[in-house]
Order: C-alpha cells, then sequence, then structure tokens
C-alpha cells in the first residue's frame, strides 16, 4: 500500500526490533512512518518534522516516554502520544494520562490492537483540530442563514447558486467589497455534497506573499524557545471539503502558479515533503476585481483563469437592488437586537426612505454596520429615525439630486 504522508506517525521504542516491527505494520497500513530508537532520538524527530501520532516506549535509557510526551505537547500541542510498556503501573498510567496520553499500552503488543489505537488517535486529533476551527467561525459569525431578499437580480443569484451547488467544478464569486461573496461561497459549500466537511476561508489580501505560502502550503513557526518547527497548511485542513480564496488575485505570484497548479492535477507538494500529495478540495475563489480587468493586469496566470471562467457567478452590488434594502435592515436589526439584548421596535417610514435613496458604496456589509451602530446607541424599545441616520449619507442624498 503507497504511504500517504498526511497521516505521519513517529515510533520510538529502544529496542530495534519492535521499531521495525511496528513500523513495517503501519507503513502497510498506509503510514507514513518515522523511526526514533530512543527518547532522546524522538525529541529530536519533533524539532525536524510534525507527526499526527506518537507511539512511544515509556521507559527507555536517557529520556523517557513521559519526558517524550511532554516535549511533543510542548512544540506540537496537538499531537496524540500512545505509550506502550512492559512494566505498568496504576501509577505511571496516572502520569501519562494526566500528561496529555491519548491512550497507554501493555506489551507484549497484538498488532491489530496498534493499528486500531493509532487510526483512533488520529480521527480524535482529526476532530480536535476540525472543532477547534469550527470554533473559530462560529464565533467570527461566519454561519449561514437563509439569503434576505426578494429582488429580480437576488433571485438570479440564487438559481444561479442552486445550480452550481450540485456540482463539483471551481467556483469565481465576482463582485465589490461588502457584496456578502464569503457568506454566498458558505452558500455554495452547504448545499453541495461536501457540506459534511469544512469550509476553509483563506484571506488573500494585504498578507505577504511568505506568510499566505505559509498559511495554505504549510510552514515553520517558532515556539517558545524560538525553535522553528513546521505546521500544516489549510489545504490539508479543506481536504475533502472546500477552500474559499477571498480576494485571490491579490495573492503573490508564487500563492497564483501553485493553485493553478492544484487545479490541473489536484496535488499539491506539503512543507517538508519532496513528493505530491493527492487532495480533493473544491476550490471557491472571489474577487473584487472585475474578470476583464484581471485578464488585462497580466499577473493572474491565464490557465487560472480559464479553470475558474466556467464558474464565474457575479454577486450584484446593492444599489443594484435597492428595493432589499427593508428587508435587510429588519435582518440586521434582528441580529443587533439578539446579540444586544435590548430590542428595538424597527424603523419609522422616514428612515427607511432616507436609507433606500442612498446607493451604499460599501454594500451590504455597510448596511449591517450601519445598523448595529446605531442600534448600540438607541435606547431600548425605540425605533430608528431619519434623525439617527449619519448626516454623511444625507449628504450623499442631497447631491445626488443637485444639478451637475
Amino acid at each position: 500500500m503507497n504511504r500517504n504522508p498526511l497521516k505521519r506517525v513517529l515510533v520510538v521504542d529502544d529496542e530495534p526490533m519492535i521499531v521495525s516491527l511496528l513500523s513495517s505494520i503501519l507503513r502497510s497500513k498506509g503510514w507514513d512512518v518515522t523511526e526514533a530508537r530512543s527518547g532522546t532520538d524522538g525529541i529530536d524527530q519533533l524539532d525536524r518534522g510534525r507527526f499526527d501520532v506518537i507511539l512511544t516506549d515509556l521507559v527507555m535509557p536517557g529520556d523517557s516516554g513521559i519526558d517524550l510526551l511532554r516535549a511533543s505537547k510542548e512544540i506540537h500541542p496537538d499531537v496524540e502520544v500512545i505509550l506502550m510498556s512492559g512494566y505498568a503501573t496504576a501509577d505511571t498510567a496516572i502520569e501519562a494520562m494526566r500528561n496529555g496520553a491519548f491512550h497507554y499500552i501493555m506489551k507484549p503488543l497484538k498488532s491489530e490492537e496498534v493499528v486500531n489505537i493509532v487510526e483512533k488517535a488520529y480521527s480524535h486529533r482529526q476532530l480536535q483540530r476540525e472543532n477547534l476551527f469550527l470554533k473559530s467561525e462560529i464565533r467570527a459569525a461566519h454561519h449561514v442563514q437563509s439569503v434576505v431578499g426578494d429582488s429580480e437580480p437576488i433571485l438570479r443569484l440564487i438559481a444561479t447558486l442552486q445550480g452550481i451547488s450540485g456540482v463539483d467544478e471551481p467556483v469565481l464569486l465576482a463582485g465589490e467589497h461588502g457584496t456578502g461573496r464569503g457568506f454566498f461561497a458558505r452558500i455554495v459549500h452547504f448545499h453541495s455534497r461536501r457540506s459534511a466537511e469544512l469550509c476553509v476561508p483563506v484571506h488573500c489580501a494585504g498578507v505577504p506573499e511568505e506568510a499566505l505560502v505559509a498559511e495554505l502550503f504549510g510552514g515553520p513557526y517558532t515556539i517558545e524557545d524560538q525553535t522553528s518547527v513546521p505546521h500544516s497548511g489549510k489545504m490539508e485542513l479543506a481536504n475533502h471539503g472546500t477552500l474559499y480564496l477571498a480576494d485571490f488575485p491579490e495573492a503573490g505570484q508564487e500563492v497564483l502558479e501553485r493553485m493553478d497548479r492544484f487545479l490541473a492535477e489536484k496535488t499539491v507538494v506539503p512543507y517538508g515533503e519532496t513528493e505530491p500529495v493527492p487532495l480533493d478540495i473544491r476550490v471557491i475563489a472571489s474577487s473584487a476585481v472585475p474578470t476583464e480587468e484581471l485578464a488585462r493586469r497580466g499577473n493572474v496566470p491565464p490557465t487560472l483563469l480559464k479553470a475558474l471562467e466556467p464558474g464565474i457567478v457575479r454577486i450584484p452590488a446593492l444599489r443594484e437592488h435597492l428595493e432589499d434594502v427593508p428587508l435587510l435592515l429588519h435582518h440586521f436589526l434582528q441580529e443587533a437586537n439578539r446579540e444586544r439584548r435590548k430590542p428595538l421596535r424597527g424603523f419609522t417610514s422616514s428612515a427607511i426612505t432616507t436609507l433606500e435613496a442612498y446607493d451604499w458604496p460599501g454594500n451590504v456589509r455597510e448596511l449591517r454596520d450601519l445598523v448595529r451602530t446605531i442600534a448600540g446607541k438607541k435606547k431600548q424599545g425605540t425605533m430608528i429615525d431619519a434623525t439617527d441616520i449619519p448626516p454623511e449619507i444625507l449628504y450623499r442624498n442631497l447631491r445626488k439630486h443637485l444639478p451637475q
């Protein structure tokens, strides 16, 4: 069976025969195995590579399995460690668990038991990573709700999104800043066959290229003692799910070229590896720059644009569907009422008329932020009136009606 560089295990024992046997068994199950013949060697390996699971003997000359366990939790806190021992006591088992061991197994080892526990440890690690990621998504309010709006442009958009959600090709969401491109990317993901997996966002604008390469494909990071250790990238996290590249044209040349190769070959070379690894990822990209302008700029590889071209979806600016403004105002006021626990009654007709006349250069995001700002200043039980609207909006409305 071919090894899987995405499933990495470090096997540590001072008995060469045990190391050789365990390595052979795990490799036959597709694991990428690194061997170490002592606890000290195992700790050194932590500085050179990243692992999902560590399978280590407890009693060894020099650094013990407990020492390796403690070191691993400092360097790679999310790694799962399984301790093996032929001299187990209740005290050592308790100490192992207190230090964060995943499991504690007795020698002589049974190959089936070892494989099962290692696989369970890997599954547990993946679940922990996904849960951590999902919690951060929830805290950032990146949950998908119903699309708000019943105008013709929004109904056309919904129909288009429903059509592309059922296929698995790349998507390019083209729209101005603030139109909700990230929101619509999640709509596509959560209505696709990948909805049970992660939708992993990566924001390309304003990020130095070296940092963006590391975020996507893995790279080194520095721990407390200034040691540089590798970490996996968002591409691995998005495997079997969706990768959302926000403002992808703002990424550097290396990132664009590597994404171009990925869409062509469906493989990446993770940091620290030399061989390409297959990944099953649907890519959704977004751009505030019109596609015609992207072609003229020339910084995006033509083959990448061609790969995204069949999946282009245009997100309308809010000024193109101002009839949805009243619905959006009430929707975001309901959100603000839930968040602030000081509910307001709604908007006066004069406030709605004023806000419907505004052209919203910041689109739906500007509308949402305005509602939240005004709601935070109002007394509970009151209504938002035209007098609560910032003067710059009134001035912009006035200028629209002045002779040029």
